[in-house]
């Protein structure tokens, strides 16, 4: 399955880790293909530094890790949707020939799709694979 993950779950694993870098590391498993894009990785540089106040090593270590697990996507089609932040999300899945997006802006989650490639919250991708989000039994 070839995957987008919106730039507010690669902040949310940086800051919290969690459920967040517990989707990323679907990639790592193998249970998905990550897909993004430079844009993206611009955008993700951009907010950990002006908003989170990231160093430029913790940034490069994020990014290079990121790096490791996804196919780097170069857009060709520009997409203009109502928020522009979104743009390259969309731009990067379909040239991406995602299978899915995953997001927690509202805006996109509202489209439900684009081009018939669902998006969704990133807490669906628990019932999608349920086999690596079991809590282990005490």
């Amino acid at each position: 399955m070839r995957v987008v993950f919106d730039t507010n779950i690669y902040i949310a694993a940086a800051l919290r880790g969690g459920f967040a870098e517990d989707i990323i590391a679907l990639a790592d498993k193998g249970a998905i293909t990550l897909l993004i894009s430079n844009e993206i990785f611009s955008e993700l540089e951009s907010k950990l530094i002006s908003k989170f106040d990231f160093s430029k090593e913790q940034i490069n270590f994020i990014i290079r890790r990121i790096k490791k697990l996804s196919i780097i996507i170069q857009p060709a089609e520009k997409i203009i949707q109502r928020d522009p932040d979104d743009n390259k999300i969309l731009e990067c899945a379909v040239a991406g020939k995602a299978d899915l997006i995953v997001s927690a802006d509202q805006d996109l989650i509202q489209l439900k799709e684009y081009k018939s490639i669902p998006i969704i919250h990133p807490k669906t991708l628990s019932y999608t694979f349920p086999e690596y989000f079991k809590k282990p039994k005490r």
